[in-house]
């Protein structure tokens, strides 16, 4: 397990209360913002920052009720060249996951493909839009997931694979207003690498910026896919 940043360890319960928080922070926001009856630009723009306030508002958990950073784990390698050759790695495995999840239409599965088309039809020709939903995919899940949820699990667990899982199973999880076993596999999968490489290195910078190319392409190719 990687080396933490801080000597000081945080008492269980406050550490069940931060993964508690940081898994229902943007849930409750977001029931409360379906009730506003916002435009669908509106509702994108402030669901998308519901996750930056997610990550100020942990920021000032870990702070105040911790004494910690946000960020625990020291990286143990960095540069440009293990951050570029990294981020290309992960993109690869992240599109072999996602013809892993075809593996789901094949068991016979119904991929509810209703989201995605609503979706489609609003973002796009908005490159600004999708530059933005992108990036705050890419670094607010990654902090929040990897970053947050996954290394406070890693003090609650001897066994280091379990926070993996257990932090993989929450990401997918949050994707679950898709309604798509096929989802739920591929997000499963894209956590599940994501947090073995956090685990070994401790350098979120590869996978933010992989995070978000596969953001990218995936909002910016999405209507050639969906009938």
């Amino acid at each position: 397990m990687l080396e933490q940043v801080t000597t000081t360890k945080p008492s269980k319960i406050v550490i069940i209360a931060g993964i508690l928080i940081a898994t229902v922070f943007s849930l409750v926001l977001y029931t409360i913002l379906l009730r506003a009856h916002l435009s669908v630009l509106n509702g994108v723009i402030y669901t998308r920052l519901i996750y930056w306030a997610e990550i100020v508002f942990l920021w000032w958990f870990a702070a105040q009720f911790e004494n910690q950073p946000l960020l625990i784990w020291k990286e143990k390698q960095s540069g440009i060249k293990f951050i570029l050759l990294w981020t290309v790695f992960l993109f690869l495995l992240i599109l072999a996951a996602n013809l892993i999840a075809d593996i789901t239409t094949l068991l016979g599965y119904h991929q509810n493909k209703e989201i995605l088309r609503q979706i489609s039809r609003f973002i796009t020709g908005r490159y600004f839009l999708i530059a933005f939903i992108s990036i705050t995919a890419g670094v607010t899940e990654e902090i929040i997931f990897r970053g947050y949820i996954l290394t406070r699990l890693s003090l609650l667990f001897k066994n280091q694979y379990i926070p993996i899982v257990i932090s993989a199973l929450l990401f997918s999880g949050m994707h679950y207003t898709y309604n798509s076993p096929r989802e739920f596999v591929f997000t499963f999968l894209g956590g599940t690498i994501m947090a073995v490489h956090y685990n070994r290195y401790g350098n979120l910078k590869p996978l933010i910026i992989a995070h978000t190319l596969i953001d990218w392409a995936a909002n910016t190719f999405l209507h050639y896919f969906i009938k």
